[in-house]
């Protein structure tokens, strides 16, 4: 999908998952009716689906790349070069997915001091988190396209455009999530637990709904900037920055508990994620990044002609 993304033809993955999503369905259908074979029937149809959908993607992208006339010369032997710049670029943004599962852990482990209701309830709110910051991440992600195609292709003006662009995006996207969550609340929690009970675990998840909910803006300006950073290959700020995201959580977290409850974990995240951007965003400023892009692609051409 990343490659697709690189290539301008983000589709091809969007059509692929779709294709992928259909055949596990009719496939668990046919396992689980049809042969009767269970909870194994659907792990075997999902193993199909994926691994169908994988070959067809693969023979698409050989396809799409024998397409393109580099100019150069065929490549018939693995390039240790390559590999070290590749690494350089997937370890930060490797060590930030694993930042933020590490700083659900621990921040989580706070959470069960309060009790199995406190769990369940910031549980439900951090589900409909995750299904709400889809799309500040995909703009990340986005950016990093963005950004390393327009600085492969000389055109840094772009890629101030595309930021500043992709802020409009970020905003509407806040906005209207704040607006649903404000209205609509009570049935979005109430898919996760159960309304008419009246239970401290709703209670809870619609306090921490309620009030993350004006704060994703936070999240979005944080993904678009470490967007551009990761697409200029300048990894080290954005290594720096999400490591201060999780410090911060984690230190609210425990530190304020005593004082503040449970509520230390809802304040803890948008400040963790405010501070990120913060440090991502100063560091754009000085357009040290745009620096690193550009001497890496000096040096990838050099390399290249020789």
């Amino acid at each position: 999908a990343s490659v697709f993304n690189a290539l301008g033809k983000s589709e091809i993955p969007l059509y692929l998952l779709i294709f992928s999503s259909m055949l596990n369905i009719v496939l668990d259908l046919f396992m689980v009716i049809s042969l009767k074979m269970g909870v194994a029937g659907v792990a075997i149809a999902t193993v199909i689906a994926q691994g169908v959908s994988a070959i067809i993607s693969f023979v698409i992208l050989i396809r799409t790349i024998n397409s393109y006339d580099t100019g150069t010369k065929e490549i018939t032997k693995f390039d240790r070069a390559m590999l070290k710049t590749m690494v350089v670029v997937a370890v930060p943004s490797i060590l930030q997915q694993s930042i933020v599962s590490i700083g659900m852990v621990l921040v989580q482990s706070v959470v069960n001091t309060f009790g199995s209701s406190a769990l369940a309830g910031y549980s439900a709110g951090m589900r409909i988190e995750s299904i709400c910051i889809v799309p500040m991440i995909a703009t990340g992600n986005a950016m990093s396209t963005f950004v390393a195609q327009n600085l492969g292709a000389g055109q840094q003006k772009r890629v101030r455009e595309g930021y500043i662009a992709s802020y409009k995006i970020i905003i509407s996207f806040a906005v209207a999530l704040a607006l649903i969550i404000a209205l609509f609340y009570k049935p979005i929690i109430g898919m996760f637990l159960d309304v008419e009970s009246g239970s401290e675990a709703y209670k809870i998840g619609i306090d921490y709904l309620r009030f993350i909910g004006y704060f994703f803006i936070f999240i979005g300006l944080k993904q678009s900037t470490d967007g551009v950073l990761r697409g200029a290959g300048d990894m080290a700020v954005f290594t720096i920055a999400n490591l201060i995201n999780l410090g911060i959580r984690v230190f609210v977290a425990y530190k304020f508990a005593s004082v503040w409850g449970i509520h230390a974990v809802w304040y803890a995240i948008p400040m963790g994620w405010a501070a990120n951007y913060v440090v991502s965003f100063l560091y754009y400023k000085t357009n040290k990044w745009l620096e690193k892009g550009l001497i890496d692609m000096e040096k990838q051409s050099c390399s290249a002609k020789a």
